[in-house]
């Protein structure tokens, strides 16, 4: 294969994932669409606000959320460019932000601080296609290489993560990053003297720092960086020197990555025992094993090329120790959530590549292998590459596509409420809102009615008062509320009070907390009734 046509194929495979991650990054807007995307979106709305990176929240490592300021940032100029005045002064304020009851978590604006967020976590994602194809062709040459490219950049694991903003992703690209740099080290100790070796180490263990930084867990990748310098050829008095190098290089990586865990580890421990209780408290359905199988994140046909690709590179000399510095990053990341009955696959997340990398090596392998026992019947070893190739691609294709299919046609409800008054409530009409459903300010200008959104306990009160000609409501979830009988009863009065209202449109199925730090999701309820009682 020339080189212009391996270039081509590496362009034309970035260009598959960068579709398949950057085609939903709109979705849900101006709304977050993913649980996790407000963990990470509050605190660098704070670090903007308050223009200091030690960042007061450490539930989640910040990096992802330094990544983000750092592209709200570069974006800033064109923002004033087009809204003539600062995105910083578009920002949700304390007043709007803080209740007595806690922070309204929906309540993320402008909605170009999520897209940029999630563009952030895309190329993220495409990094990782990018390295999972450099580590391959290092491991097997460029077949490899291009293989684990196409699966990674299909692998449904990694395309649903790969638009959403949460800390998967950036702690699998600097994992990946990691093992990257540790197999140039491999390479790199082949030669005597050779000054690549110390450089490749800080770069891994830098590394592993920063995927500690993306999510706590990824930073067991560390291990692999000491497994790979304890069997690379050199000797000891060189070696002692690559593990200084390999403990200084993590410990900048950490520092960067989450300042917290050198200036604040006592809080930073604190947080990682209150997340492991709380996790202790949901009960997942489906164990790694079974999920990993699954369609929607690995599947049948990619897993089995995977785990036969990791046998073959443990029997093969040249890459035995590799697989052994991965089997032992596997187990140590594993090692920490065994004992918890919550088990979202997204914690294995930085496996993946590693599968898909295996996956290729055992495609190309495998066609060597047939083509030598077939007595070099090239056309039959090349047909089942092929084979095997084109049913791994297509089973990946298939759950990705559906995956993108869902994410780009999904609108949010409070969206469609909006849209549905912008078309029915007239300028001289009225308009009540529950500002519990977090309906955004900027969602109720669009109507042309004039709104009134109060919390819900002030609704009924003021509806007594007051004609509204459409009242936007919802069904309350009173769990977690702080006075439940006294809430409950407001409810009951609630329901009595908007019970003669005629329902002229209703949207989605999931009942809203009436706690403010919850997320609402997509498919909230949203009644919204004619005032008049008929």
């Amino acid at each position: 294969m020339t080189k212009q046509k391996e270039s081509t194929l590496w362009l034309v495979l970035i260009a598959l994932a960068a579709l398949l991650r950057l085609g939903p990054i709109a979705s849900g807007l101006p709304y977050i669409d993913y649980v996790d995307e407000g963990h990470i979106l509050h605190p660098a709305i704070g670090i903007l606000k308050s223009r200091s990176f030690d960042s007061s929240i450490y539930t989640y490592p910040p990096l992802t959320s330094y990544l983000v300021v750092a592209a709200i940032k570069g974006y800033s100029p064109f923002y004033q460019m087009v809204h003539k005045r600062e995105l910083r002064d578009d920002l949700p304020s304390a007043q709007d932000l803080k209740t007595a009851l806690g922070d309204h978590y929906d309540l993320i604006a402008p909605p170009e601080v999520i897209w940029l967020g999630r563009l952030v976590i895309a190329c993220l994602s495409i990094g990782t296609v990018i390295l999972a194809g450099a580590l391959a062709k290092l491991l097997g040459g460029s077949r490899p290489g291009l293989l684990a490219m196409l699966f990674a950049a299909l692998c449904p694991a990694l395309v649903s993560r790969g638009s959403n903003l949460a800390l998967d992703p950036t702690g699998t690209f600097f994992a990946i990053a990691t093992l990257y740099f540790c197999q140039r080290l491999r390479i790199a100790a082949a030669v005597a003297n050779n000054p690549a070796i110390s450089r490749n180490a800080a770069c891994a263990a830098i590394s592993s720092g920063l995927a500690f930084g993306g999510k706590f867990t990824a930073g067991a990748v560390f291990v692999a960086v000491l497994a790979t310098i304890l069997t690379i050829p050199v000797a000891w008095k060189s070696r002692a020197i690559l593990l200084v190098i390999a403990v200084a290089g993590l410990f900048a990586g950490v520092f960067c990555g989450v300042p917290a865990a050198v200036l604040h580890p006592e809080k930073i421990v604190g947080e990682l025992r209150y997340i492991a209780s709380f996790y202790q408290t949901i009960q997942s359905e489906h164990g790694y094993w079974r999920a990993a199988f699954s369609a929607s994140e690995i599947g049948v046909p990619l897993m089995i090329a995977g785990l036969a690709g990791i046998i073959w590179m443990l029997w093969n000399a040249s890459t035995r120790y590799v697989a052994v510095s991965w089997i032992a990053f596997a187990l140590l990341l594993l090692s920490g959530f065994v004992s918890s009955s919550f088990r979202p696959f997204r914690n294995l997340l930085p496996l993946v590549p590693l599968v898909c990398i295996a996956a290729a090596l055992f495609c190309v392998w495998s066609g060597g292998y047939l083509k030598v026992q077939l007595h070099r019947r090239t056309v039959a070893a090349l047909s089942f590459v092929a084979a095997l190739t084109l049913l791994i691609a297509l089973s990946l294709a298939w759950s990705s596509g559906r995956h993108l299919q869902w994410r780009t046609q999904r609108t949010d409800t409070r969206v469609r409420a909006i849209d549905w008054l912008q078309q029915h409530a007239a300028k001289d009409e009225t308009v009540l809102g529950i500002r519990e459903l977090s309906i955004l300010p900027a969602e109720w200008k669009r109507i042309a009615a004039q709104p009134t959104v109060v919390p819900w306990f002030e609704a009924a009160e003021l509806l007594e008062r007051q004609r509204f000609d459409y009242v936007v409501t919802g069904e309350f979830d009173l769990r977690y509320s702080p006075d439940p009988d006294a809430w409950s009863a407001y409810r009951d009065r609630w329901n009595a009070k908007v019970a003669p209202l005629r329902v002229e449109m209703n949207f989605g199925q999931v009942v809203t907390p009436v706690v403010p730090y919850l997320w609402r999701t997509n498919d909230e309820r949203i009644l919204i009734l004619k005032g008049d009682a008929q």
